[in-house]
């Protein structure tokens, strides 16, 4: 299940979309400085050193440290055009947070319409890293230096945005410099941005005590020495606290037990009147408010000036961007702790926020503060219009953007008040794999059914959709029982709610193994009649081609090939144009996979035709096509596929299997394997295949387990081998599959060939048949004589290649270009000889074309 909550978030917190009226210089101007503060002369000049000799300064330094007040003094000493981008937890995705990077960008150039296309896109969400790229492709040359800020950076954890981040920025235009604040120390993954950035720590932008001395001076309190050194003890030189001392009037005299509550409670907060503190008080429940979300929760109608001079006054209040400001982070702790202490009611004012967000159409921020209130009675039109206004979107993204909701904080409390809440819970949890917090979840949605039922019967379409993929049944058992659930529906959502606000195959490539795998059906006579009396009405129109196509899928993985094609010819014809774009993508792509394996002519016209279509029509779709694209070249060991699948800024660490990335992740393994990181491809292997045993997929069983014991064979743990691949088979052998194991060619080919004398023994006693696995060796042996297998990399011997005269002569001379005809004419043999020569070269070579023997050839010095 995924929605457009994401996008929505990003048009509201980014100004995207076609809301030109957000796409404003203003807001992406920096904040202005309180009417006094330090000026800080040695941090700026450090700041215009760094940025003199280098592109990049990252300032990484606790709160309170004085870093954004810093970074406004040296912009305000350096005149240049800034972007200020200020970051919130909420912007932790990676289309919320390059859609504020790209919009913050095209603020600069606001008359660019190539750049404003770009941004405005209606695809923009599905590949964010892509679009920003292009949209800076589109950048005319600057006509004067300018500065990118991105404050708050250590908000940012998804692994996603941290690893893509310095190939978007790198290819800024060089008169941008860019200055990152955060609380954290430099990722590794940005070591080496622009060649190494300065990097500011604490120690850099803590106040001297000369420089405590002269802000005091600044402010007219003038200290002793004595009196200098008592702050600068009791605040070690931290910007917040020397401010609030400085803001305190009187120097403190047993100041070591200071800290930035003890002040402002003591020192400034006891001098603000009653109403002052109200209004604090109330908008301290949001991480940034506008004028108008501030009047609301403190009932005040000259909200936008005491923001402003607020602002204007001291450090604790900064402007983000436009008319939306937020406290500091400190600041903020403090009054939230003062809210609790003085009994403010946080609840009636989360809710306030929500029903204000509601009524302007923004149904995640809505959600959002209901779920900060704590309080659940009354949530269930919130949860209605985030799952059903909401559009499509990428379903990665959606799993990303479900995070920032803290669901797994959530108590048993809420969802006994709430208990269509489980819907959410259970996505959320199936979606990141996380298989007991799942279940648990879909037992308790099972349990309180007829409750969630009485809510609301549209959550009952949820709880369907929900059912149809927990693993613990398979599709067939559940179908059987599906007017336990269909009783509670009044009316199925006409367009079908599966894909109308989800994707059925949630954007994984092969259908037949996606949200689920669907293998129980091909064992059911007459299983795609029976989900279309039932599990159909969640589908609409798209039933019309994925009845055709499941039989295919299944054909393929028995590897009846001809009989797979005519049933993705035949489900591409049933296709209409109310139809999702993914069904159309797993018809070109399963097509495509069986004209590849038949060597067919038309496997290559087929591949531009996916591609181009993907391209054009379904961006979100990228990530999972270069996977493909990529899983076909590793066939052959391709080391450079390998390493540049690796560099993808989402391929990431996994330390969990993700349903949602399944597909992206076994050609990691694979591509682990062919670079030699053989360690990592067997730790990565083993997750995968607890995955698809815990969640009872056969075919990510079958593939796992084919793999491991191709790479094990490879290390010479040869019955480990034979071991792993029995169980893979094992799991295969009911349904008949064999190509989710030929596929591995050449690198599986021994271990089969092992396995089949371990089936052929007296003793043996599993349930795998001679003959099943004697077609797997077959359809293995012949992917082996087209392609080297993903171990080949592994294989070398280290015994020396010796080639005969012959042998080395003929490749001598296909190393200069003749064809087999005219070596038979130079060499006086005949063309099957030659063409025997050139095959037990390539044997001993582990070769499987002319370019690639004469490359190795060449490297071992066989030839010239």
């Amino acid at each position: 299940m995924a929605d457009d909550s994401c996008d929505a978030e990003a048009e509201s917190t980014a100004g995207g979309g076609h809301r030109a009226d957000l796409i404003l210089s203003e807001k992406f101007s920096p904040a202005v400085l309180p009417d006094v503060c330090a000026p800080r002369l040695r941090v700026v000049d450090a700041m215009n050193r760094a940025l003199r000799t280098q592109r990049f300064l990252y300032i990484g330094a606790p709160a309170g440290s004085g870093k954004t007040v810093s970074a406004l003094l040296w912009l305000q000493s350096a005149k240049r055009e800034t972007v200020w981008i200020g970051l919130d937890r909420y912007d932790d995705v990676p289309s919320i947070f390059y859609k504020q990077l790209a919009t913050g960008l095209y603020s600069i150039q606001a008359d660019n319409a190539a750049m404003r296309a770009v941004l405005e896109s209606p695809s923009f969400s599905a590949s964010p890293v892509e679009h920003v790229i292009a949209l800076i492709a589109e950048m005319a040359p600057p006509e004067r230096r300018y500065v990118l800020v991105l404050d708050d950076l250590h908000l940012i954890a998804n692994q996603e945005i941290v690893k893509s981040l310095p190939s978007v920025l790198n290819r800024l235009p060089g008169a941008c410099s860019v200055v990152m604040l955060s609380r954290a120390d430099l990722p590794d993954e940005w070591a080496e941005l622009g060649g190494g950035p300065a990097v500011f720590c604490a120690d850099d932008v803590r106040f001297t005590a000369d420089e405590v001395r002269a802000y005091f001076d600044s402010v007219g309190l003038f200290l002793t020495p004595d009196e200098t050194r008592l702050v600068y003890a009791a605040t070690e030189g931290w910007a917040i606290g020397v401010a609030a001392l400085a803001k305190s009037g009187p120097s403190p005299r047993a100041s070591s037990h200071y800290l930035f509550a003890s002040y402002f409670e003591e020192q400034v907060w006891s001098t603000w009147d009653e109403n002052l503190r109200a209004f604090c008080l109330a908008t301290s429940v949001a991480d940034s408010f506008d004028p108008d979300l501030a009047a609301l929760l403190s009932g005040r109608d000259d909200a936008r000036e005491v923001m402003d001079s607020l602002a204007r006054s001291n450090t604790f209040l900064s402007r983000l961007y436009g008319d939306t400001y937020r406290y500091h982070h400190l600041f903020q702790d403090f009054l939230r702790d003062k809210a609790l202490a003085d009994g403010i009611d946080r609840a009636a004012l989360c809710k306030r926020a929500a029903e204000h967000f509601r009524t302007h159409g923004d149904y995640t921020r809505a959600l959002r503060f209901w779920l900060e209130s704590g309080e659940f009675h009354g949530m269930d039109t919130y949860l209605l219009l985030f799952l059903f206004e909401n559009n499509r979107g990428s379903v990665a993204d959606y799993a990303d953007f479900l995070r920032t909701l803290e669901i797994e904080s959530l108590a048993d409390d809420a969802y006994r008040a709430c208990p269509p809440l489980r819907v959410l819970a259970a996505w959320y949890t199936y979606l990141t794999s996380q298989r007991e917090a799942y279940e648990h979840h879909m037992d308790e949605l099972y349990r309180t059914l007829p409750l969630i039922a009485v809510s609301d019967s549209r959550f009952v379409e949820f709880v369907i959709l929900a059912y149809s993929v927990d693993h613990r049944t398979t599709i067939v058992e559940k179908a059987k029982k599906f007017s336990m659930f269909s009783r509670f529906v009044k009316r199925f959502t006409p367009e079908g709610l599966a894909t109308a606000i989800a994707s059925f195959t949630h954007n994984l490539p092969y259908p037949h193994r996606s949200n689920l795998d669907y293998s129980a059906i091909a064992l059911e006579e007459g299983g795609m009649d029976l989900l279309g009396r039932t599990f159909a009405q969640l589908l609409g129109a798209e039933w019309s081609y994925i009845y055709p196509l499941m039989p295919a899928c299944f054909a393929y993985e028995r590897n009846r090939l001809d009989e797979a094609l005519d049933g993705f010819d035949e489900a591409w014809r049933a296709l209409v144009p109310e139809n999702k774009e993914d069904g159309r993508i797993c018809i070109l792509l399963m097509r495509h996979a069986a004209l590849w394996q038949m060597a067919d002519d038309g496997a290559q016209a087929a591949l531009e035709e996916l591609s181009s279509f993907v391209e054009q029509k379904a961006p979100y779709f990228l990530p999972n096509l270069k996977a493909y694209r990529t899983k076909l070249r590793l066939s052959d060991a391709d080391k450079r596929a390998a390493g540049t699948w690796m560099d993808e800024y989402f391929v990431t660490d996994a330390e969990r299997i993700e349903l949602v990335r399944v597909f992206q992740h076994f050609i990691t393994a694979r591509s682990l394997i062919v670079l030699g990181r053989t360690g990592e491809a067997e730790c990565l292997l083993g997750r995968l295949l607890a995955f698809g045993r815990e969640f009872r997929r056969p075919l990510d069983v079958g593939e796992a387990g084919t793999l491991l014991a191709a790479l094990l064979w490879a290390r010479g743990k040869k019955k480990e081998a034979v071991d792993a691949l029995e169980e893979a088979l094992e799991a295969l052998a009911p349904y008949g599959y064999v190509r989710v194991v030929a596929d591995e060619g050449a690198a599986i080919e021994p271990v089969l060939k092992s396995l089949a004398s371990r089936v052929a023994r007296s003793d043996y006693a599993g349930p795998l048949a001679r003959a099943f696995v004697q077609e797997a060796f077959l359809a293995a042996h012949d992917r082996s004589r087209r392609f080297r297998g993903v171990c080949a990399n592994l294989a070398r011997s280290d015994k020396p290649v010796k080639l005969s005269k012959q042998q080395k002569r003929i490749l001598e001379l296909l190393a200069h270009g003749y064809r087999n005809a005219e070596i038979a004419e130079q060499a006086g043999l005949s063309v099957p000889t030659v063409k025997s020569h050139i095959q037990a070269a390539y044997r001993k070579l582990d070769a499987h074309s002319a370019p690639d023997a004469v490359l190795k050839a060449r490297e071992l010095g066989l030839i010239g």
